[in-house]
């Protein structure tokens, strides 16, 4: 299978911003280094095997001159990721971004963390499908709205990595194993229904394609959502996109 992306983009304004997408970890990196030294951190992050190979896409934000607390970890193994997370924790980061990935038939991860102030929040990885909805209906009932997730097969069992705060705000739906298919008809449900899509991640599972997403029901800026692109097909809507006044948001390599 070809590699694939899934983006949104929205019109608006907002803080500078760069992309990047089909690096190696070195190139991936490099351009965090690079990009540092602008005062760019990565806010959101997506790893994915090609050629049995770790292999990154981001999105950076220019924040304020001498921003510190913010940490970035990839291509590490499920061992390595909970020893990040729990350093992370320790010095009082917290978990902004995460993505899980399968290489050499093990899950691998990248992640960002930052001091930025925030609701409280759980994450989770690893998870199986029943252990991931016994979780999300847990922590629903615990007043925690899902902000990030995404799906990964790991020796022929889907899993998944999300993250959870604990706030209110507008409805909210979330859907994870879903068939191309059945995204295209949830999503056009949703939209129906005045929701906008806040994330959406793919993953190779069997012969096919899943995903997972999350639509939130609010007002906002033009938006525009896009899946199972090639990465010519993904380069040009973006060239064409950020040439109307769009940014991305959002983007995921499978």
């Amino acid at each position: 299978m070809n590699t694939q992306y899934a983006a949104i983009w929205e019109k608006r304004t907002g803080p500078a911003w760069q992309a990047r997408h089909g690096l190696s970890e070195a190139k991936f990196v490099q351009e965090i280094g690079e990009l540092q030294l602008k005062n760019y951190w990565p806010v959101k992050v997506s790893g994915y095997n090609v050629d049995n190979t770790d292999t990154f896409a981001a999105i950076w934000e220019e924040f304020g001159l001498g921003s510190t607390g913010r940490e970035v970890v990839q291509g590490i193994t499920a061992a390595a990721y909970q020893e990040a997370f729990d350093n992370a924790l320790a010095d009082g980061l917290r978990l902004v971004d995460v993505s899980g990935y399968s290489i050499d038939g093990e899950d691998h991860y990248v992640a960002t963390f930052s001091d930025m102030p925030g609701p409280d929040w759980i994450a989770r990885h690893g998870l199986s499908a029943a252990e991931y909805q016994q979780e999300f209906d847990t922590l629903a009932g615990q007043g925690y709205r899902l902000v990030d997730v995404g799906g990964y097969n790991v020796m022929g069992e889907d899993r998944y990595a999300a993250i959870w705060q604990k706030s209110q705000g507008p409805a909210w739906v979330a859907r994870h194993g879903l068939s191309a298919a059945e995204y295209q008809q949830e999503f056009d449900i949703l939209v129906g229904q005045g929701y906008r899509l806040t994330s959406v991640r793919g993953w190779p599972s069997g012969d096919g394609t899943l995903y997972a997403a999350i639509w939130v029901q609010r007002p906002g800026p033009n938006w525009v959502a896009r899946h199972g692109l090639s990465a010519a097909e993904y380069q040009q809507e973006f060239d064409t996109l950020v040439g109307q006044g769009y940014r991305l948001i959002h983007v995921s390599g499978y």
